[in-house]
Parts: C-alpha cells; structure tokens; sequence
C-alpha cells in the first residue's frame, strides 16, 4: 500500500473558515510538465535575508510545488497533486513557500479545517507537506516557515494545528506534542477468518441481520449519514460536507467500499434505492483505512472486516491492516488471531502532532464538554485552578454558564508544568499517574489532581487516513 500521508464546515462564528469555497481554474502547466519562472510582484510574509523570503502562494506556483514536493519525497506525484487542487476547501494562497534567490527550497500549504471533538466542532489548521529541502535545513528556514505558519492560522481563526511528520522531534523542540496511541493492528486473513469461524464466535453471529456487499455510486448520502453520526462523538476527525465527500470519492484512491446493511423483513434489499446502512469499510490494498458502524451496530464491524479479509484474499494478500482507532476492540481482535500492534513511531508514515494556537478560545469554546463533566463527577462550582505554566500563569475558571482561562500574574499557583504539558492537559492528550511521576505535571492537594483528570480525561485522537492516501 502507498504510505499515507499528509486533508468545510459550518459555523457563524468563523467566517474565516468558509463552509464551501468554489474551486478555481488552475493553471495547465502541471500536466505540461512546463516549469515557470517565480512569480512577480508576491506580497512577501517574512524577509530571512540573503535573497531568501516567505511568500504566498498562488496559482502560478503549482509547477514549482510539484517539482520540489517530489524532490523532497522521491516519488511521482503529480496525478495526486493535480487532484487535490479539486478538494472544496483549496486556495492557492494556503500554501507558504521559502523563496531563495529564485529558488522554491521550502513549502507548507495552511489547509484550513473542522474537527469534531466529543460534539464540538473546533477550527483548526492542518499543515500538509511541510518540507524544506535537507541542503537548507541548517539555516533554520524550516523554523521561520513554522512560525509564519502558525501566525496565519491564528489570525485566520484556528484553534488547534495538526502535522503529520516524520520529525517529531524537530516538531517537539518547537511546542508541538505528539498524539497518544497513533498507530495501527495488521494480521494474517486467514488467521482472522479462522478466528471468526470459532464456535463462541459463529454462536454470536447466528441470527445476525446483517448483510454486507460492495457500495453503489447513489448510496454516498447513506455513507455520510454514518459518518457524521459517529465522528461528532469522536476525538479528532475532520468535519465532511457534501462535496468534500464527493471529492473524496471521485479521487478514486480507495479499491473498494464495503456497506453494511440491516436487513428489514419484508422489504427488499437486493435492489433497494434507499438500505438501511449501519456501517461501512474503505479499503486500499489490503488496508481498511476507515472503517465506522453506527451504535449498536457492533456485529457489522466483525462482518465488514470478515469480507475484507475475504476480497484481500482472492487479490492474493495474506494480511490485512487496520487503520481505525486504538479504542477499536477489532484491534484486539486481530492481535488475539496472531496480529500485532504497529505504532507509527516505528514506521516512517509519519506521527501525528499538535499544537495548541489559542488555548484561551479552546477552554472557551468546550465549556459544554467541561460543564457536563464537572455535574456527573460532582465538583462544586465556581471553580478555579491557577497554573504554572514556565515563566507565565494561567486561570482555569469554570462556572455554571462559562469556562475561560484567563493571565493570572499574581497569583498562587495550584499546579506547575511546563507549555507541552499545559496543552496536553488541556487537550486530553495527558496521562495523569504518568505524568505525575515523571514529574511533567505537580500539583499542591490530591484533590486538584482527581479535579483536572475528571475535566480533562485522556483522549484518543483520531483522523482518518483516508483524506492522506495518495495515488
């Protein structure tokens, strides 16, 4: 399977972020193969010195792009590329590039995004191709690349901004924090098949009404449906229009889409313009890059990947990989059948990471999440937790109609950690006995302790890497 790689929503309150952006002429020179000469005339974002500059793109540096991304990555790429300037949310100008002496040496292209994060929908950035050719990586080109990024983000409305790289580190010594539990279960079929096949298991499945068969072209709105019912409780994955699934679907990336349908009795499905579609299975190669069933529809998910295992077969496949996630219990499924856990730290498909741009907007905005929390666990309100977080302090306030986090200079901190930890915390990116005993996170009483894991419990992020597979 190809690597996977580095992907509007709807809101009042971010006009930044627009819900359907229409897609532009884009120039012809990239299937010519032609390379331009650099534009003229760009506002220049940041001047380094020594003829070098950041700038924004537009369209007439699509061919420049092309060739330094594949430089930088060694493989053909211009179909993929060519395809992504069809994505809905695509503007030139979202694409930063490090210009020295007429030279492209660096790029990252600013793709603004929604996630869903347990019912709330949160702005955010993510950074897609964000390379610097190695000649210039010393000269810290790269650094300024990231900062320029960041601040167009921020000024643009994000909260949060992802990368996926193969650099954590470097990310790491610049505030970013890597993403807990990435990574992905890979087995034998036949040793999964086999397992199924085991009697406790084939006693649990008798009766299933359940039937699983290839996706038809006009069943997308049943897809979606699915998709959003379960991705808004999730911890992560990007908000889907319409047209984005479309643009998703008519790339054509995936070999085959499995749904899962309940069977009605007394009502067609073999034919049926509408099935009841509980859940469904994306696969490329022997990979299920995207696998969701609707609740109470746990079943689907054995049957789903079951006909996977099946179809990598008959294409001569012996394992098959799962790339849902890590709170998946079709994972343990596969490690019980012989399978192992892979974590991305150990491949070179690259580590999610994140960065907190405005955790005052993000405390903000999930104060129905926090609110929820602190009823069921009891915690008397108003409350407030001061930190110290390095040389600055922040107030976390949490009432009955607001949460917020606020400068505190003054005063006597609650809690002490450093920046990554804060946003972890703040995340839920943290473990709590982990991070008090290597001593990330101290706090004065226990029961600041108990308060903060009960606010914030550690989450799993996710994000589909359907959006990342190239062609």
């Amino acid at each position: 399977m190809a690597k996977l790689r580095h992907s509007k929503a709807l809101t009042s309150q971010q006009t930044a972020f627009p819900t359907e952006v229409e897609h532009r002429e884009q120039s012809s020179d990239v299937k010519s193969g032609k390379v331009p000469a650099a534009p003229a005339g760009q506002a220049c974002l940041r001047e380094l010195g020594a003829g070098t500059r950041i700038v924004a793109g537009n369209a007439g540096d699509h061919a420049l792009v092309l060739q330094l991304l594949v430089e930088a990555y060694q493989c053909p790429l211009a179909e993929d590329f060519q395809s992504r300037l069809d994505e809905p949310s695509y503007e030139p100008n979202d694409r930063l590039l490090i210009q020295h002496e007429g030279r492209l040496i660096g790029h990252v292209q600013v793709s603004k995004q929604f996630g869903w994060f347990h019912g709330q929908r949160c702005p955010l950035v993510k950074l897609q191709d964000f390379v610097t050719l190695p000649e210039y990586r010393s000269l810290n080109f790269g650094q300024s690349l990231l900062e320029v990024a960041e601040s167009t983000a921020v000024s643009e409305g994000a909260i949060l901004g992802l990368v996926k790289s193969d650099r954590p580190e470097w990310f790491e010594l610049h505030g970013w924090s890597s993403c807990r539990g990435q990574g992905y279960s890979r087995a034998n079929t036949r040793a999964i098949l086999s397992h199924f096949d085991s009697p406790p298991t084939a006693r649990r499945r008798r009766g299933s009404r359940i039937e699983v068969r290839t996706w038809r072209h006009f069943e997308l709105d049943g897809l979606r449906r699915v998709y959003q019912q379960v991705s808004t409780s999730m911890w992560g994955p990007l908000y889907r229009s319409e047209t984005t699934w479309q643009w998703l679907m008519g790339r054509k990336v995936q070999d085959q889409v499995l749904i899962a349908i309940e069977k009605i009795p007394g009502k067609s499905n073999g034919l049926d313009t509408d099935p009841n579609i509980v859940g469904y299975a994306i696969v490329r190669d022997s990979c299920i890059v995207e696998m969701l069933t609707l609740p109470g529809f746990s079943s689907a998910r054995a049957k789903l990947l079951a006909r996977a295992c099946r179809d990598a077969i008959d294409r001569d496949h012996h394992f098959v990989s799962l790339h849902t996630p890590a709170a998946d219990p079709m994972h343990e499924l596969l490690v019980t059948a012989g399978g192992s856990w892979i974590s991305h730290g150990a491949t070179s498909e690259g580590q999610w990471m994140l960065k907190l741009l405005a955790p005052d907007r993000w405390v903000e905005r999930f104060y129905p999440v926090l609110h929820e929390r602190a009823r069921e666990a009891g915690i008397r309100r108003p409350l407030e937790i001061v930190f110290a977080v390095g040389a600055f302090k922040w107030r976390l306030i949490l009432t009955r109609r607001s949460s917020r986090l606020e400068p505190a200079a003054s005063a006597r901190p609650h809690a002490q950690c450093d920046w990554q930890a804060f946003q972890d915390l703040l995340t839920c990116n943290l473990t709590f006995p982990e991070a008090l005993a290597q001593g990330r996170l101290r706090t004065a009483h226990r029961s600041i302790s108990r308060k903060l894991a009960v606010l914030f419990p550690p989450k799993l992020f996710w994000q589909s890497p359907f959006e990342l597979l190239r062609l």
